[in-house]
């Protein structure tokens, strides 16, 4: 991530209207999902730690994984969980294989060289019938300097988002668009940055922070996916959301 934009980004996690929704949209779709008790969960890129803290079982054991030094340490101070700094590509050597019953990457698999490497990895630290949750950002013609400033490799059509998972042997549950109800406005302004073609500072994101009301409004239009996604999925849609399972059990 660039160093410029990091520096804001704990704030930006915790108040700004698309972080607040998501958190409320993927704490709803996991509700649904039928846990065991007290699940052993790994979230891959926790960031400063927020998804830790609200998303999961109120009985789930915990562990998170973060490569920024800065955000692995406000991760576990803002969530009391381990967290280790290390990478998907590198997890922790004491994780052992067939341990946890989910692995999660929200916003993770797009900044990876090679994401099918790194999950047959994690599917390995997988009890058998266990789950990888991942969101990812959609189209790859929506491209913006939001990516950039993240050092996204791609964004994902649906079908990519399929295959990889198929590739590393899981089998995909549920996979849809979601951040629908805002996607028109949201594409029209990543088309309008593109045709501008205005080069991008040091540390500029889509992340400007609006006032205290429009923010209010845009996190309930976003958060109120959450009860949609409970009956449908979206065809289109700004992120991916899937689940898939490791065969067995």
């Amino acid at each position: 991530m660039d160093k410029a934009f990091a520096a804001e980004y704990a704030a930006l996690e915790e108040r700004h209207w698309w972080f607040r929704a998501r958190r409320r949209i993927l704490g709803d779709l996991l509700s649904r999902l039928p846990w065991p008790s007290q699940p052993f969960i790994l979230e891959i890129g926790t960031g400063p730690g927020f998804n830790l803290r609200t998303l999961y079982p109120k009985d789930a054991r915990l562990r998170g994984v973060e490569p920024e030094p800065d955000n692995a340490r406000l991760a576990g101070a803002n969530s009391g969980v381990r967290v280790d700094v290390a990478t998907a590509e590198n997890l922790p050597p004491d994780l052992l294989p067939s341990s946890l019953d989910a692995i999660t990457y929200f916003d993770v698999l797009e900044h990876l060289d090679d994401p099918v490497s790194a999950l047959i990895q994690a599917v390995r630290l997988l009890k058998p019938g266990g789950w990888v949750v991942a969101t990812v950002p959609a189209y790859q013609w929506m491209w913006g300097r939001q990516d950039e400033a993240s050092f996204h490799r791609r964004r994902y059509a649906r079908g990519l988002l399929l295959a990889q998972l198929a590739a590393a042997g899981l089998e995909p549950e549920r996979c849809t668009y979601f951040n629908a109800l805002l996607f028109l406005p949201v594409a029209l302004f990543r088309l309008a940055a593109r045709l501008r073609r205005a080069p991008r500072e040091a540390g500029a994101s889509d992340f400007g922070y609006p006032p205290g009301p429009i923010n209010a409004a845009l996190e309930r239009v976003f958060g109120f996916e959450a009860v949609l996604l409970r009956r449908l999925n979206f065809p289109f849609g700004v992120s991916i959301f899937a689940v898939a399972r490791k065969p067995g059990a």
